[in-house]
């Protein structure tokens, strides 16, 4: 059953029109992880807060963003309140920025659950302890009374994890929620996202330029490029047969073991407004043709439920 499904989703600047993200459609089943990869740049995160109806001041959105099938879009404000931090939530790369340093995090998982939960402060720090203890957080009734720089980068986003489960979402947005840890902890941090998974079948939208970090976790993924889908497969499928030459580049710059040498991938993601007029990627293309520079390939399907947009491959 798709939880979310996100048809022809465009990204602009309001002022001056110019496409961030164009015609993006994708799904997530309940329960599922899906994976949205690609460099800086390429429209992951504003795909995102789209969904949230966070976007920044300037930026606006349009198409249909279906979550149980009510296009998010045309919800009013207080019916979107309802759903964000509640049915769907999301978390951030950096934790120390979301968490207010001058309440205790016990106050702000709390909060959280007051107001998603209609239950009073004192039930609500009893729940809070207990996601703490769900999320891996050690003596979690004395952690209540911790403010967030007494935490480490790891405890502090199990907090977060633990703010977004307060509201019961059946959708966790996670943006590069590894990316500010070590090694070790990204390591504990992605099991304790693949736990939640299968205790609360929560389905996971997981943004990540990490393909190390997809290939642990996501059941597909889709590949994005300067604003648009240019591959989706299952995980399996993706890592095993890449198709598209970015994310061919992508994985060849995966560090492995017995890889003597990484090829870094040249340039850089065009940005909004100087992106070129065909195939996207055509200028950094190593099989570019003249029809890719004059024409932009539609996304086809080669395989079973395996897309890709590029007329060589």
């Amino acid at each position: 059953m798709k939880l979310l499904e996100a048809k022809d989703l465009n990204i602009f600047l309001a002022k001056s029109r110019t496409p961030i993200v164009e015609n993006l459609s994708f799904d997530v089943a309940s329960g599922e992880i899906l994976a949205l990869v690609g460099e800086s740049g390429c429209g992951k995160s504003l795909t995102g807060l789209a969904i949230m109806r966070l976007l920044p001041s300037g930026v606006e959105a349009r198409g249909k963003l279906f979550f149980q099938g009510k296009n998010l879009f045309e919800l009013s404000q207080e019916e979107m309140r309802a759903i964000r931090g509640g049915r769907i939530a999301m978390i951030f790369q950096d934790p120390m920025v979301s968490l207010n340093p001058v309440f205790t995090v016990g106050y702000q998982v709390a909060e959280v659950l007051v107001l998603h939960q209609k239950i009073s402060f004192k039930k609500a720090l009893e729940q809070a302890a207990s996601l703490l203890a769900e999320v891996g957080i050690p003596a979690p009734k004395e952690r209540l009374k911790s403010y967030p720089h007494e935490l480490s980068g790891g405890m502090r986003q199990r907090v977060m994890i633990a703010m977004a489960l307060a509201g019961n979402p059946s959708l966790l947005i996670a943006d590069e929620p590894t990316t500010a840890l070590d090694v070790t902890i990204q390591a504990q941090i992605l099991e304790l996202l693949r736990k939640l998974r299968e205790t609360r079948d929560l389905a996971i939208l997981l943004i990540s330029h990490d393909l190390g970090v997809v290939a642990e976790l996501a059941d597909r993924v889709a590949v994005m490029y300067a604003g648009r889908l240019v591959e989706q497969a299952s995980c399996v499928e993706l890592f095993k047969n890449p198709l598209h030459p970015y994310t061919k580049a992508l994985l060849e710059a995966l560090p492995q073991p017995g890889k003597k040498s990484l090829k870094a991938l040249s340039g850089h993601v065009p940005p909004p407004g100087a992106r070129p007029k065909g195939c996207k990627f055509s200028e950094r293309c190593p099989i570019a043709q003249k029809r890719c520079f004059e024409e932009e390939p539609s996304l086809r399907a080669s395989g079973d439920g395996h897309l890709v947009r590029c007329f060589y491959v």
